[in-house]
């Protein structure tokens, strides 16, 4: 009962905002579309869209400004599940919302390495910011230099992180987006005892502990099979978070002397055993369709608890991802089939 009474206005919410996820029918629509213009227009007249493109006019926005918008959209819905919540089910939504910071830094440091000049608007994320950030996002983003970018991070949970890249003599962007990415992945897994109930982190385990495993299989294949990578250096790489995998799982992968006996390896793994297509064939594929089958559980047998809360945040950014590629389809000339397959390939 409690648990009812704790979830039940953020589930209502969710409910409301879930309403006006895009449809099949929508995907159906938007694959006869002729022009990402005519696309656009389309959203602008969709409920889940209408507001966010309101004031903007459609033929005018490059490639972009398109996919800053549609990225926004998440954070406003992430927003409004917020204000629905309170005490004990933020925790998860505190932890959450550090992944907004690392995508505002991540656009920064990719202007400051690519010699853009470009003003960001973060008029969208202030108000929020001011109140759960400790970085000042006006000074980063009018960071122009990587020493200027890391003086105004002095003070943050990524500074430490960040700065022991110094040592390095020519570091990349490839080097700090990495750096960051897994400090915060540890950094949220270490967390996880901040959900206060016993139910609440075995749904944030099952959830995020099969995410980072699943990173780690793909990092793994992708070191091997395209960057001929060394051991030493795939290890470094990984997400210093296991899950479902053992550490001898992680061994066989990244040891593995043939893509054949990767394979092998992927196969004796706890998503071998339990999803007959995950292979080293499909393991792009099935990273959706595994996290959504899982958590899709999770909020079914718990729709009162943070499973519905993930388990939208999953659906919503897995949406933003097939309708980025719905549009470079689009951009690209592709026939309406071809999108509807991309779409299927996409679905889970």
């Amino acid at each position: 009962m409690g648990n009812l009474l704790a979830y039940s206005g953020s589930t209502t919410k969710i409910r409301a905002i879930r309403s006006r996820l895009l449809t099949d029918s929508d995907y159906n629509e938007l694959s006869t579309m002729k022009s990402v213009t005519e696309a656009l227009g389309y959203l602008k007249r969709h409920p889940g869209y209408q507001k966010l493109f309101a004031d903007i006019d459609e033929t005018t926005l490059h490639r972009g400004e398109v996919e800053k918008i549609l990225n926004n959209a998440i954070f406003i819905d992430f927003q409004k599940i917020y204000r629905f919540t309170s005490g004990q089910q933020r925790n998860l939504l505190d932890l959450y919302f550090q992944r907004y910071e690392i995508a505002i830094l991540k656009r920064c440091m990719r202007m400051i390495f690519d010699h853009r000049d470009i003003t960001l608007d973060l008029t969208i994320f202030k108000t929020f910011f001011e109140k759960h950030s400790d970085i000042d996002l006006q000074k980063i983003s009018e960071s122009r230099t990587l020493e200027e970018f890391m003086s105004n991070l002095q003070g943050s949970i990524y500074f430490n992180a960040l700065d022991r890249l110094s040592h390095l003599t020519r570091p990349t962007l490839w080097d700090y987006e990495m750096a960051i990415d897994l400090f915060y992945f540890k950094w949220f897994w270490k967390n996880k005892d901040k959900m206060a109930h016993k139910e609440d982190k075995k749904i944030f385990m099952d959830s995020y502990g099969t995410k980072m495993d699943l990173l780690n299989v793909r990092w793994i294949n992708r070191s091997k099979k395209y960057f001929n990578m060394p051991f030493p250096e795939i290890y470094a790489h990984l997400i210093p978070v296991q899950y479902r995998l053992k550490k001898e799982d992680i061994q066989n992968l990244v040891e593995a002397s043939t893509m054949e006996e990767f394979n092998t390896a992927v196969k004796n793994t706890y998503y071998g055993r339990h999803y007959p297509e995950y292979s080293s064939d499909t393991l792009d594929s099935t990273y959706n369709m595994i996290r959504c089958s899982i958590q899709q559980k999770n909020a079914l047998k718990n729709p009162y608890s943070i499973a519905t809360v993930i388990s939208f945040l999953f659906e919503k950014e897995h949406e933003i991802d097939k309708l980025t590629t719905v549009l470079e389809c689009i951009r690209y000339g592709l026939t309406q089939d071809e999108i509807l397959e991309f779409i299927l390939r996409n679905k889970k």
